[in-house]
């Protein structure tokens, strides 16, 4: 190949801001300091931030002329200063609207999708609403409240939707603001409303933090205004359908499972034990997903990106970095969650829910193994291993739903906890036979 502009450029760049850095007058700053890409708006954004006085662009500049040479130098002008500038001015910009235009037709091709999958999903829940009912043991105004699910379903779309163009754009700070103030608010909704109304208070918690989360999206987009909102209804364009479906398979296939054990089990449990084990049951779950949501959120933005860029013995020290930093934080997390848990239970929850004593201590050890097996699984997403991906997820919901028929029928209530963790000692266990030559074969 010979060499490349980019080692070349970066070496230029490299030197010299060396060179200006030794005038103390003068505070040289890199755009990248090694091999990867920066978005070309990211390195605005970025001499924006620090207020600099000259931005420096440095490129090995081809020519149609093989006998040229030497050095070209361009500044910011409206007119070209010659033919060769005007033909490497027009094809810069030629390339940006490209980009540019390809980029809102994935915008909008993806906002339709999540969209329109939203809808088709209202109108399920409308034609099946009275099963859905029952299943839920719903004793309340179902009618309310399943209008407010629906809201809260074409609300998660669309606010899933602009996570993930914040996350392509590269707008990461934007991206963990939000989640971070959203993760926050439901905490609240939650506890407030299962104090107020206990049971039924999480129903409608579940229901309305979607719906808020998406209203700080959208204060949020207004102030930062990321994109713009015309982009969303750009014409659908089925080549990006193609680009974006083995994404779409694979946010689809993950809570799909987890909806669809969760619910037969917890159907199972109501059945065996009643509504007051199915309750608590379903409260530890969203204890769990509170801590758990936060150590998502903090390390999502940096895995799927930086894996998406490695492979092979880089790939594997970037999985045990994050392992040497998650393994401490979720252990830690989980033990302050169990001393702590009568507190939770008494003061935050109600004394509806002290039958999470039972479940508690192997829940909170699965979920140990879970945010491990979890930064595995988004090696599958950034590599676009849709197969794999969605074997796995099936594989984990059999298994938990077998064992948790399996546990609750040896030991009762616990067993239900007991088959959590161990579900999870297996999943962790196949992937780590899956990924074996990546990570523990030489």
């Amino acid at each position: 190949l010979g060499t490349l502009e980019k080692d070349l450029t970066l070496k230029a760049s490299l030197l010299i801001a060396k060179i200006l850095n030794k005038n103390r007058q003068i505070n040289a700053l890199l755009s990248r300091t090694g091999d990867y890409f920066i978005p070309l708006r990211k390195r605005i954004e970025l001499a924006k931030k620090n207020k600099a006085d000259i931005f420096i662009s440095i490129h090995a500049d081809s020519s149609e002329n093989k006998k040229a040479s030497g050095v070209s130098v361009f500044s910011l002008s409206n007119v070209a200063s010659d033919k060769e500038a005007q033909r490497l001015a027009k094809k810069e910009n030629e390339l940006k609207e490209k980009q540019e235009t390809e980029l809102r037709g994935i915008i909008g091709t993806s906002f339709k999708i999540n969209f329109f999958s939203a809808i088709i999903v209202s109108v399920l829940i409308l034609i099946f609403n009275e099963n859905i009912a029952d299943f839920l043991q719903i004793n309340f105004d179902k009618n309310f409240y399943f209008l407010l699910l629906i809201i809260s379903i074409i609300s998660a779309s669309i606010h899933t939707c602009f996570l993930s163009i914040y996350n392509g754009l590269k707008k990461i700070e934007l991206y963990v603001l939000i989640n971070i103030f959203s993760n926050i608010l439901s905490a609240i909704v939650i506890i407030l409303l299962v104090l107020e109304m206990e049971i039924i208070g999480a129903f409608y918690a579940l229901a309305l933090n979607q719906i808020l989360s998406l209203l700080i999206n959208v204060m949020f987009y207004i102030y930062y205004r990321p994109f713009k909102i015309k982009w969303i209804l750009e014409s659908f364009i089925t080549e990006n359908l193609k680009k974006l479906s083995k994404f779409s398979v694979m946010a689809i296939a993950g809570p799909t499972c987890l909806i669809i054990s969760t619910f037969i089990i917890r159907d199972h449990i109501y059945n065996e034990f009643g509504s007051d084990y199915a309750g608590s049951w379903e409260a530890m779950w969203r204890i769990s997903a509170i801590y758990l949501l936060f150590l998502i959120t903090t390390f999502k933005f940096y895995l799927i990106p930086t894996f998406s860029k490695v492979n092979d013995e880089k790939l594997k020290q970037e999985v045990f970095k994050i392992w040497k930093v998650t393994i401490p934080i979720i252990i830690m997390i989980t033990i302050g969650v169990y001393l702590t848990k009568n507190i939770i239970i008494n003061i935050l929850l109600s004394k509806e829910f002290v039958l999470i004593n039972a479940i508690i201590f192997f829940h909170l050890l699965g979920d140990v193994i879970k945010i491990n097996c979890w930064v595995l699984g988004n090696i599958m997403i950034s590599k676009a291993d849709t197969k794999s991906f969605v074997l796995f997820q099936i594989e984990w919901s059999a298994i938990f739903i077998i064992l948790s028929y399996l546990f609750i029928d040896m030991y009762g209530f616990v067993g239900v906890s007991i088959s959590y963790f161990i579900t999870y000692i297996i999943h962790f266990t196949l992937l780590n036979l899956y990924y074996r030559k990546l990570l523990w074969l030489k």
